[in-house]
């Protein structure tokens, strides 16, 4: 989830170089990507990755909806930092229930890296339908 169209862009180039295997859906704004999750989708996303800094409803928002429903609450979820590393965002991570944070990465090699380590660590590749 993230509202810089161009980010979208990049993330999908490096997903596609990764060894992730499961679909990978976007959404531009936390209100579009809670209303996905209110619809009932099947399957429930194996991540989330998301901006903390959204207009609307930031990542620390849309993280806290998930976590606040508990059929929503093992979903693996990564808050992404552009440009932050302040232990008060960090800290709210942790407190919120993510899984993980990170800042985000400043090239593709270094993206593809960081996707191909949540690949092997906590993201089980599901086959598409």
């Amino acid at each position: 989830m993230d509202d810089n169209e161009v980010d979208l862009r990049v993330a999908g180039i490096c997903y596609e170089k990764s060894k992730l295997c499961n679909p990978l859906l976007t959404f531009s704004s936390g209100e579009e990507f809670v209303a996905y999750m209110e619809s009932d989708p099947a399957p429930f996303p194996a991540m989330v990755m998301l901006d903390i800094n959204m207009p609307g409803l930031c990542g620390f928002d849309v993280l806290e909806h998930l976590r606040s429903r508990e059929e929503f609450r093992e979903i693996p979820v990564i808050l992404m930092f552009t440009h932050s590393d302040d232990p008060a965002d960090m800290s709210k991570s942790t407190d919120l229930g993510a899984n993980g944070f990170i800042t985000k990465p400043s090239s593709i090699r270094d993206y593809v890296e960081m996707l191909n380590e949540f690949a092997s660590t906590i993201v089980p590749c599901v086959a598409s339908t």
